[in-house]
Order: C-alpha cells, then sequence, then structure tokens
C-alpha cells in the first residue's frame, strides 16, 4: 500500500510576517514547543540537527527564547538564553522534555509488559496471616520470596495478553500488568517475607505479583528525540496497555507488535492506519458486501488514509509501548503502523 506522504523539508507553521521567535514556558515539552513552528512536530530534529546554535535540544529551559530564522533558504531554529539573577540567588531550572513526564514516568520506570517466563520468577502473594481472599490496609502481607526489610515493592496483577507470531508455530506472549499496591517489606525467615501494605488502589488477592519500586524520575532518560524507523519496518497496534477500550485517542499507551529484535528503538514514529476498504463489481454496481467465494483478483482495493501516528517510548524484546501522538480518528486494535514516507 502506499504510505501517508509527508514533505521532504520540515513544513512550517509560521506565516510569513508573523512573529518567529517562541519563549518556552514551564511545563512546555519540545513538542510543544516544534508545534510552534512545525505542522509535523516530530519533524523537529531536521529543524535542529543542521545547526549549531542548539547543540542539546534537551536542555532548553523555560524562560529560553527559541527564534526562526532563514540561513541559505533554509530554515533553522537559534538560541537566546538569558537569566538574570542576583549572584546571591541561585534557581535550579528543570529541562524540557520530549513529552510530558507525567506521561511517560509510568512507563519508563517499571516494567509493564512482562514475559511469562519472567512472571513465574517474581515474588508472588501466599496470601494473608488470617486467611483472606482480598487483602488491605492493616492485613498481614505474606510472599513467597525472601525480600530484604526495609525496602518497597509495588503489587501487580497480570491483565491484559499480548501476542504475535514471529516464525511458523513461534508466537511470544507478554502480559501488561495492572498496579494493585504498594507494600513495604517488614521482615523475612530467608523462605518468606511479610510485607505492610502502604497504599492500594484495589485490593490484594492471591497470587498477585510484586515489582521493585520503580527509579525515581531524576534516574531515567527521559528525553529521546523522534526519529523516522527503518523503511522496512511494518507493525500493528495491537491494542490499549490497559485493555478494555476498543479504539484508542490521542495521549493513550498502546503495544505494538514490535520490539528492540526488529531494530524498533525509543523515539520511531510511525504513521497509523486502518485496515483497506475492498468492494467488488455485482450486477454492474460496486458493493462493500464481499461473499467469502470471492476471488482476491476480484476485489477492489481501496487504500486506507492515516488516521494518526504514535511513537516509540519504550522497546522490549517483542512488543513495544507507544504512545498516541495524534489521532484524526479513534485508532482501532488492529491497525497498521508504517514508516512516515516521503513524497
Amino acid at each position: 500500500m502506499g504510505g501517508w506522504a509527508w514533505a521532504k523539508a520540515p513544513q512550517l507553521n509560521v506565516i510569513d510576517g508573523a512573529p518567529s521567535v517562541y519563549t518556552v514556558k514551564k511545563g512546555d515539552t519540545l513538542w510543544d514547543i516544534s508545534g510552534h513552528f512545525l505542522e509535523n512536530p516530530w519533524l523537529w530534529p531536521e529543524l535542529w540537527k543542521v545547526n549549531d546554535y542548539i547543540k542539546n535540544p534537551h536542555l532548553i529551559y523555560p524562560g529560553d527564547k527559541i527564534y526562526l530564522v532563514w540561513v541559505d533558504g533554509k530554515p533553522q531554529l537559534q538560541l537566546k538564553r538569558t537569566m538574570k539573577l542576583s549572584p546571591t540567588v541561585k534557581v535550579v531550572r528543570a529541562p524540557v522534555t520530549t513529552l510530558r513526564s507525567s506521561l511517560l514516568l509510568p512507563y519508563l520506570n517499571q516494567d509493564k509488559l512482562v514475559t511469562p517466563a519472567a512472571l513465574d520468577r517474581l515474588p508472588r502473594v501466599l496470601g494473608s496471616s488470617e486467611a483472606k481472599g482480598y487483602m488491605s490496609a492493616g492485613d498481614t502481607l505474606w510472599v513467597d520470596q525472601a525480600l530484604t526489610a526495609g525496602e518497597t515493592w509495588w503489587v501487580y496483577r497480570p491483565d491484559v495478553t499480548f501476542e504475535r507470531e514471529v516464525a511458523e508455530g513461534e508466537m511470544p506472549k507478554v502480559l501488561a500488568m495492572k498496579e494493585v499496591a504498594r507494600a513495604k517489606v517488614v521482615s523475612n525467615n530467608g523462605e518468606k517475607s511479610r510485607l505492610e501494605l502502604e497504599m492500594f488502589l484495589r485490593e490484594v488477592k492471591q497470587n498477585d505479583v510484586l515489582l521493585p519500586a520503580p527509579l525515581p524520575a531524576e534516574r531515567l532518560a527521559m528525553s529521546f528525540s523522534p526519529s523516522r524507523p527503518e523503511p522496512t519496518l511494518s507493525a500493528k497496534v495491537l491494542g490499549l496497555l490497559g485493555g478494555g477500550m476498543k479504539y484508542m485517542a490521542t495521549n493513550d499507551v498502546v503495544v505494538m507488535d514490535i520490539g528492540h529484535l526488529d531494530s524498533a528503538a525509543a523515539g520511531n514514529v510511525f504513521t497509523v492506519y486502518p485496515e483497506d476498504v475492498e468492494v467488488i463489481e455485482r450486477g454492474g454496481e460496486y458493493t462493500y458486501e464481499i461473499p467469502s467465494y470471492i476471488r482476491d483478483d476480484e476485489k477492489v482495493s481501496l487504500e486506507a488514509m492515516p488516521i494518526g501516528e504514535v511513537m516509540v517510548i519504550r522497546a522490549y524484546e517483542h512488543f513495544s509501548l507507544a504512545v498516541v501522538t495524534k489521532a484524526t480518528a479513534p485508532l482501532p486494535a488492529g491497525a497498521k503502523a508504517l514508516p512516515p514516507v516521503y513524497e
């Protein structure tokens, strides 16, 4: 099928004669800033990498001014940083990130996709001292491994299972994990551990599993550059990470059937398409109703139009998590995800 044609150069939003400067605000992301200048914000590296004025776009701070200038007929972005501080005043400013930290953090600092083999190795809830089927605040919680006293662990429950075929007869699977509670280890006897529930979103059940408390945001790589995936890559949007919804929208996090073993990487941007529509001619008229006995060569395929974009934020072996950065229509499970292409 053909692809959504992207222009050979980033298409600018700036109108002739309009001010081509943007002052970075607290809470801005690189996506926000780039959207001020570009129709397709994910193409911002192409506007910044061609010059030395912005050596590292991830080190842009609130208050900085970004200017659009033209050099040899090509658009470039320049940075002007102004800080007027008293010698006795010290201000610590956080640089902007590619997307909002609150959107990325839950998926970068903790495993949300776990293979069945990895799941079997995780500490598992044995139950409570009161033989309760559902455990909440004040209950004594036991797990089947010796954990270090004082550590905080998060309790998860396997939710939705995703699978894909990588070779004939080879169907790797992953389970999406749903956070249930957080607990602190009180003690262990060398074989099992006792924990106290510190916070819970829902009651804990036997056979829920534990993962170590996630890393703090300051220890994570929250910024990465959008990039074009390899042109031969293709994928499917398998579904919403949390399940339960048939369609996905902007800012939803989805699971894709492509991973780092397929050369997918964080930052890869894909264009999303629904399935192609097919029609046949019957009695001199075209119809969408196609009987099962109709051969493929009797069908007329109507190329699907793009309905959105997704960007990979974390790649596992055979699967990836991606955030929907744009949806012009609801994205269905099974939608195709292809690299953006040129005209």
